[in-house]
């Protein structure tokens, strides 16, 4: 990374959150992980500054929608969402959010052009924001990931204790008294809803979506630049100037953990692999049509039945 990229990331990131204490270049890695990148949006400020979107009218000819599900890179994702758009001028107010339920404080700006939508994307949804949309038309970023790995990996994450009052896993505390074989169970029953809405939203090819697929961009940092690069083709087209397209591939390098992996005071939403790889060996426990539902969801996204 370039020193000239990591100050126009911090510059335009503490801009953004009025961090102005934060100077040092050294500083940048740790700032954007631990300031930037949190799953909950920062409260809206009062600021009356106007939006650079007006500057770059083409940010407006479509409405933009990330998508993401519960452990297939709701992080990943809406630390993209806010590097790429931020670095291209947006302030917060153009930047809406929903999540379902909406927690206090988590569902922002419904009106906003550029939106980031947690855990209720799905087929219809995807209809429905197509006719509202007109003829302006969406652009969707999906992010997609194995779903048995999806169980696997909510069930260590949660039985760490992390997101206590998550509704998905009501009542609070559940998963934390239950062991491997039966909480795999629990969060595959809880999470059928959700990835059955991913898969509906995602299982096909459409023009105006594009799948950013967790195992490529979090697999390596090869991965990770060619999915980026196709995802900026994808949103914008031949509309970036050289220098916007140069800044928004170093920036959103930060969101790359494989090149600036976090200590330990900083893994929160990271695993052990040791419990992923112990949980996996219950899949072929779960009820047989509980099974058979989840090598379904496998099957409709492509990714091999376990």
């Amino acid at each position: 990374m370039q020193p000239t990229a990591q100050r126009l990331l911090l510059g335009l990131l503490c801009s953004a959150w009025s961090c102005s204490g934060f100077t040092e270049e050294s500083n940048a890695l740790n700032f954007v992980q631990r300031k930037v990148l949190p799953r909950v949006a920062p409260a809206p400020n009062n600021s009356t500054a106007q939006s650079e979107l007006l500057s770059q009218p083409w940010l407006l000819h479509h409405k933009y929608i990330f998508a993401c599900h519960h452990k297939a890179g709701v992080y990943l994702l809406d630390t993209l969402f806010k590097m790429v758009f931020y670095a291209l001028g947006a302030k917060e107010g153009d930047m809406g959010r929903w999540i379902q339920p909406c927690y206090p404080f988590t569902c922002l700006f419904p009106e906003a052009p550029l939106q980031i939508w947690i855990d209720l994307y799905s087929a219809e949804r995807a209809q429905e924001a197509r006719e509202a949309a007109g003829a302006k038309g969406i652009r969707v970023v999906g992010i997609v990931r194995d779903p048995v790995s999806m169980i696997v990996s909510a069930y260590c994450y949660h039985h760490r204790g992390m997101e206590p009052y998550n509704a998905m896993f009501y009542p609070e505390g559940t998963l934390l008294q239950l062991g491997p074989k039966e909480g795999l169970k629990f969060v595959a029953e809880r999470m059928l809803a959700l990835i059955e809405n991913m898969t509906s939203a995602f299982e096909q090819p459409v023009n105006d979506t594009f799948h950013l697929v967790y195992e490529k961009v979090a697999g390596s940092s090869q991965g990770f630049d060619e999915q980026v690069e196709e995802m900026m083709s994808f949103l914008f087209e031949d509309h970036l100037t050289s220098e916007q397209h140069s800044l928004l591939l170093n920036v959103t390098k930060f969101a790359d953990l494989n090149r600036f992996p976090r200590d330990s005071s900083d893994s929160s939403h990271m695993n052990d692999e040791e419990c992923e790889e112990e949980v996996s060996k219950y899949v072929p426990s779960l009820h047989p049509e509980l099974l058979s539902r989840y090598r379904s969801f496998q099957e409709r996204l492509g990714y091999a039945v376990t």
